[in-house]
Order: C-alpha cells, then sequence, then structure tokens
C-alpha cells in the first residue's frame, strides 16, 4: 500500500515502483533548479537613482543590405539593416537594454495598463528593441498596405510561440497582454528580414539607452547586485555594482564588438 497525503491507496506492486521512479527523477530536477521569488513591491520604499551612460568604443561596422523576395514593390528590392545607432558627439549607444539581476523587493510594479505600441511599418518592426513589465498591454499595429505577422517567440527564433498575429493592410489594432516575462524574439514570418527583440521583466528595475547612451533607473534598493546589458549586435554584458543607501550611483560603460 501506499500512504499519499493520509489516503491510502492500492496500487499494484508494479505501479508503485513506477511511481516511486518518476517521483525521484521529478525531485532530482527540482533540486536542480534556482528557486525563484516573486518580486514584492512596497509603496513606501525610497531607494536611490542609478544611471549612467553606455559608450561605443572600436570601429562602427556598415549596415546590412538584405534581399526582398516578396512585396519588393513596396518594401523595395533590398533593406538597409543597421543594427548599432550611436551618437557621433558623445559615442553614446542606443538601446542597449539594462537590468538588474538577484533583485526580489523594491518599488511598486508599474501599473497594469501600460500600454506598449509595436508597429509594423515601412517593412520594419518599430521599435527594433523594446522593454516591458508583466501586465503591459501590448498594441500590434500594421501602418503598411501589405500583410505582415508578427511572430513572437521566447528565447530565441526556434522558442515556443507567445504571440502570432497576421495582419492584413487596413486591419485593426491588435490588442494582447505580455502575461509572462523572458526574451521575446520577433520576426515576420512573411519578410524574414523583419525582426525585433522584446524584454519583459516581473520586476521595475530595468531601462534601455537612449540617443546618446544614457540610461537611469530610480529608486532602487541599496545591495550589490549584477548588472545585465544586452544589445542587439553586442550582446551580453554583466557588471557587479554596489547601491549606497543614500545619495545615488554613476555608472559609466563602455561596448565593444571586440569584447
Amino acid at each position: 500500500m501506499l500512504y499519499c497525503r493520509g489516503v491510502i491507496m492500492n496500487r499494484p506492486v508494479r505501479w508503485m515502483r513506477e511511481e516511486i521512479i518518476v517521483t525521484v527523477l521529478v525531485l532530482t530536477v527540482l533540486a536542480a533548479i534556482e528557486p525563484v521569488c516573486a518580486y514584492e513591491g512596497d509603496p513606501a520604499f525610497a531607494g536611490v537613482t542609478v544611471s549612467g551612460r553606455v559608450l561605443y568604443t572600436g570601429s562602427l561596422p556598415k549596415p546590412e543590405r538584405v534581399p526582398v523576395h516578396r512585396d519588393s514593390r513596396f518594401c523595395g528590392e533590398t533593406v538597409s539593416i543597421d543594427k548599432i545607432h550611436v551618437e557621433r558627439a558623445s559615442s553614446g549607444i542606443e538601446d542597449v537594454v539594462i537590468s538588474l539581476e538577484g533583485i526580489g523587493r523594491g518599488k511598486p510594479l508599474v501599473p497594469d495598463k501600460t500600454v506598449i505600441t509595436f508597429e509594423n511599418r515601412t517593412c520594419r518592426f518599430l521599435p527594433r528593441t523594446n522593454v516591458a513589465v508583466v501586465g503591459s498591454v501590448l498594441e500590434i499595429l500594421n501602418s503598411d498596405p501589405i500583410l505582415h505577422n508578427t511572430h513572437m517567440r521566447i528565447d530565441s527564433r526556434s522558442g515556443p510561440t507567445i504571440i502570432n498575429v497576421v495582419q492584413p493592410a487596413g486591419v485593426d489594432v491588435i490588442i494582447k497582454t505580455l502575461q509572462i516575462a523572458g526574451f521575446f524574439d520577433i520576426r515576420c514570418d512573411a519578410h524574414t528580414f523583419m525582426q525585433a527583440s522584446m524584454h519583459v521583466f516581473e520586476h521595475p528595475y530595468f531601462a534601455m539607452t537612449d540617443g546618446t547612451g544614457r540610461f537611469e533607473m530610480a529608486q532602487v534598493p541599496p545591495g550589490t547586485y549584477r548588472l545585465r546589458l544586452w544589445h542587439e549586435a553586442l550582446g551580453t554584458r554583466t557588471k557587479t555594482i554596489t547601491v549606497p543607501s543614500t545619495g545615488s550611483l554613476t555608472v559609466d560603460l563602455g561596448l565593444s564588438p571586440e569584447e
């Protein structure tokens, strides 16, 4: 007999052995997974401001030109793809995603009704890189006179599909809620050169650099964290930072394709 939560269950011996093996395997897998605690928002939390700039070092690559095999009458025979945008005066890099790792408590999340607009326009996804928090509303818009689809997968191009919507020309805006956190790889299956990405977080401590490479995160709790940088063409970097309990913290960082 097998005792399960105080209930006596009569099972054949063979079933008992199989259940014991499965249980051991499940427990082994669970033990290997690092526990993840849900983020806790505190309305009374203060914290300090962490800001800085991400600068590009090295020579800039030339934009890539890719052929167009469908709807070339509207999109053009080729499309120029420039993944790295740098302000010449300051060397600041745009669209670098900044986030804190290992943070479980701090300021409240943004309201659930935060709206993120994601547009198909001139045979491109705009914006090409985006950030959001779980619970945000995603408005998907096709502004072109041709059919597009917005296919969002988790982690990579081969990952599970999260959202996949088809929008012929003139169709209404499609509204979806971002229900899970993670990195979303975004493609148009009709036009393979159209690519974008979205980072969805379970906490509010993230930012994206502006046209001059600047970023800012407010009300950051004191402590030591890993600051994570991600860029579409330059990859991922991390830096350990210590946030003070008062004042502010400025972090200037460099990114280069040679690193």
